[in-house]
């Protein structure tokens, strides 16, 4: 019933404040974003980009999914120190989605609890509770490597 709670209390934040949910953890000045569906089956979690280079390459990747405002929840994790945060994790708890998507290693490594490289962890499965945990590239690696881009294609086709 707890769950059942929180869902009520995020969905009458979202009718007051619209789409977009700040979380800030006073324990360890982490600071999230969080913005699409919060009942969606696909989770982003990835590093708030620096520029709007990446979001535009983001917005094309989300175009290629064809996936629509209302058919993800992302996660933008403003201050890169995630290593201990349990809010993050609390809140991923309190979600049923079919997939979370970790774009980065650093990403990845916090949400899986593991320090293996994203080479290892592309190619494993991975899952968070009951959601299955997709772990590629970020925008900023594939702004640096552009061959690294069909292999995140290839990762995040299989949410299709």
């Amino acid at each position: 019933m707890p769950n059942q709670l929180v869902l009520n209390y995020l969905y009458q934040t979202q009718e007051l404040f619209g789409d977009t949910l700040y979380l800030y953890s006073k324990s360890n000045n982490i600071n999230f974003h969080e913005s699409g569906n919060i009942n969606s089956d696909i989770i982003f979690i990835k590093n708030i980009f620096s520029n709007n280079e990446e979001q535009l390459i983001f917005n094309k990747i989300l175009k290629a999914l064809k996936l629509s405002q209302n058919q993800f929840f992302i996660i933008d994790i403003i201050n890169s120190n995630i290593k201990s945060d349990k809010k993050l994790k609390s809140l991923l708890n309190q979600l049923n989605s079919k997939f979370i998507i970790t774009l980065g290693l650093e990403v990845s490594h916090f949400l899986l609890d593991t320090n293996k490289s994203l080479d290892i962890l592309r190619i494993q499965k991975n899952y968070f509770k009951t959601s299955k945990v997709i772990s590629t590239y970020s925008i900023q690696d594939i702004m640096i490597n552009s061959n690294l881009k069909k292999h995140m294609w290839n990762d995040l086709k299989t949410i299709l």
